[in-house]
């Protein structure tokens, strides 16, 4: 048998056998730093689970805060602080994508309120201001369903689109304008007007978390607002910007 180094094994070989502990050594150590790993990856993708959207059927209520929405009467445009709650129930979600829910608005109100103008540099205007001016869903069931999707699991991301339908009541509006409305002159100050959406206003929220906390949700379209059953068009808002929270938050 032929005992030249051609014949030999290549490394790991040598006289003593120290080429092959310092590769096996390497190998065992190249092992458990995989393992490590392994089970670092494990870690991560547990702690990384989507969170659990709520089930069909769920009411979940929630705060609204819409500062300086501006209300345009006419010509004349007022900004109004407004707070109030919303709540929307689960109406359906789809078996292949958990987080595809439709939710209907089952409940929203907000209240703010118009004093008019003040101060020094207000006193040649004289603006009455329009008072309590009260916001209230009309007929939930005619109201379109509300959709929620997940956009990214990690870190979650949210995409909500609500339409809301509602009654404004104005608790002092300007008596040229009820004037017009009603078609007769007043002769003592005018009551509350009532107004409705002429369609829904559509906003849409870009979410952390849902139920979201502290999300502001951006308006998509004027809301128009009528006289119920007349078709013009008597007010409108052209921004609705809405912090959405839980009431805790409020």
């Amino acid at each position: 048998m032929s005992t030249s180094d051609e014949n030999r094994p290549e490394p790991p070989y040598d006289e003593d056998g120290t080429a092959r502990r310092d590769f096996l050594k390497k190998a065992a150590t190249g092992a458990a730093a995989a393992a490590g790993g392994l089970a670092f990856v494990g870690g991560q993708a547990s702690a990384a689970q989507p969170p659990t959207p709520p089930a069909v059927g769920a009411e979940i209520p929630c705060s609204c805060l819409a500062p300086g929405v501006p209300l345009t009467i006419e010509t004349t445009t007022v900004q109004i602080d407004f707070s109030g709650q919303i709540k929307v129930r689960v109406e359906s979600s789809n078996p292949l994508n958990p987080w595809s829910l439709k939710l209907k608005v089952i409940g929203h109100e907000v209240t703010g309120t118009d004093n008019g103008d003040s101060g020094e540099e207000a006193k040649s205007a004289q603006r009455e201001g329009l008072g309590r001016v009260h916001i209230k869903q009309s007929d939930a069931e005619v109201t379109p369903e509300s959709l929620l999707e997940m956009t990214q699991q990690s870190p979650p991301k949210f995409e909500q689109t609500m339409f809301l339908d509602f009654t404004m009541t104005i608790e002092n509006p300007p008596q040229q304008l009820m004037e017009r409305s009603l078609g007769v002159s007043l002769s003592k100050k005018p009551e509350p007007l009532v107004l409705a959406t002429k369609n829904p206003g559509k906003l849409v929220g870009h979410l952390n978390s849902f139920p979201p906390e502290k999300e502001v949700y951006q308006l998509q379209n004027p809301i128009e607002l009528v006289v119920p059953d007349q078709s013009e068009t008597i007010a409108t808002i052209d921004r609705f910007p809405v912090q959405v929270g839980s009431l805790d938050d409020s």
